[in-house]
């Protein structure tokens, strides 16, 4: 009787987990989820040198509530970092985690960031309402909760409890936050290939790199964490 019982719970637990992933996927866009499939079979190409600051901000995020990235401005890098690691969150269920952006100025959203988040599978649709280019970008157009919350100074968020990441490439572009313990995670600028011929397939390659190490992120902060509790609530 024991062993009918126990092979009973044991395939009520993996149901219960099969539901819960399908139910997981189900809130990403059909393109937004196939995207991060196949970008998650190519962890092993990130730089060993960049792993070893994405691991050492899993584990600093394990402990923490937020993650803010940093620059000079706020309408590129950062917000597709941002958009990116909230995703991964989503992705892999990790609770209670939140990624911001913060830059001197909260300029517009670029429009080749949100051509290369539309391309990635992301539901963008423009506040009509609110400011001049502002957008709603969602995992889907079903669950139309928004990714972007920028900042223009730190004061706004409790550092505290959150892991800072400078983003900036050089020193031509300063990041905000001066504070000791930040993280150093620079991504090279698009801006100097826009308005030309290669502006749209710098975005993607940019976008590709975000993608690839913000879900290498969420794994293994999910990993540190530990036990499997289904999909975020969002």
């Amino acid at each position: 009787m024991n062993s009918t019982f126990n092979k009973i719970f044991f395939i009520s637990v993996v149901l219960l987990m099969a539901a819960n992933v399908y139910s997981q996927e189900n809130r990403f866009n059909f393109d937004l989820d196939k995207y991060c499939k196949t970008v998650i079979k190519e962890f092993r190409v990130i730089p060993a040198k960049r792993k070893l600051v994405l691991d050492d901000m899993a584990q600093q995020l394990a402990k923490k509530k937020y993650i803010v990235f940093t620059c000079k401005t706020n309408s590129r890098r950062t917000l597709m970092l941002q958009v990116w690691a909230q995703t991964s969150f989503y992705y892999y269920g990790v609770y209670g985690r939140y990624a911001f952006s913060i830059g001197d100025t909260i300029t517009n959203v670029y429009p080749g960031v949100i051509d290369v988040l539309k391309e990635s599978g992301f539901s963008c649709t423009n506040q009509k309402n609110a400011e001049p280019s502002r957008y709603v970008i969602a995992i889907n157009k079903e669950f139309p909760i928004n990714m972007l919350s920028s900042k223009n100074e730190v004061g706004t968020i409790d550092t505290a409890k959150g892991v800072v990441v400078n983003i900036c490439f050089n020193e031509d572009e300063p990041s905000i936050v001066a504070l000791n313990g930040n993280v150093d995670l620079p991504y090279k600028s698009p801006t100097t290939f826009e308005k030309t011929k290669r502006e749209k397939q710098k975005y993607r390659v940019l976008n590709h790199q975000i993608a690839l190490e913000m879900l290498y992120l969420g794994e293994r902060t999910k990993a540190i964490v530990g036990e499997f509790k289904g999909p975020a609530e969002y």
